[in-house]
């Protein structure tokens, strides 16, 4: 079983916003992928996505790939897998739902801390 990571970004005029959880500290969705039911990352996320958060895959696009260091640290102990979605249509986003479970889309300026946490160094860049 290995924990997986994602956000949903949109950027509405000059600021990007992504769905973190409201917590002191902000964290992303992360979801459990079991290999032994043949599970991928993408599909896991995907599907937590959508039974978990109640958001439509098909209103999202697959952004960067990156890596996560979940406690801050620079070891691979730490580190997860980390999807960004493009949200296409943020009309059909459900924000009281979203906000029942914990979650909010919080502007990139405000979560300096987390995404210092992310490493995507060592991925390819999707074009």
């Amino acid at each position: 079983m290995s924990l997986i990571a994602g956000t949903i970004y949109f950027t509405r005029g000059d600021q990007t916003f992504f769905l973190v959880t409201d917590q002191p500290a902000s964290k992303f969705f992360t979801v459990r992928m079991h290999r032994h039911k043949n599970d991928t990352a993408l599909g896991a996320l995907l599907t937590g996505i959508r039974n978990e958060l109640g958001i439509d895959p098909e209103t999202l696009r697959l952004g960067e790939l990156g890596a996560w260091h979940t406690q801050g640290l620079s070891v691979q102990d730490d580190l997860i897998s980390l999807y960004t979605l493009e949200l296409l249509d943020e009309s059909t986003l459900n924000l009281e739902r979203l906000s029942n479970l914990g979650m909010s889309f919080a502007s990139a300026g405000s979560l300096s801390k987390l995404i210092t946490k992310v490493d995507v160094t060592g991925v390819a860049r999707l074009e």
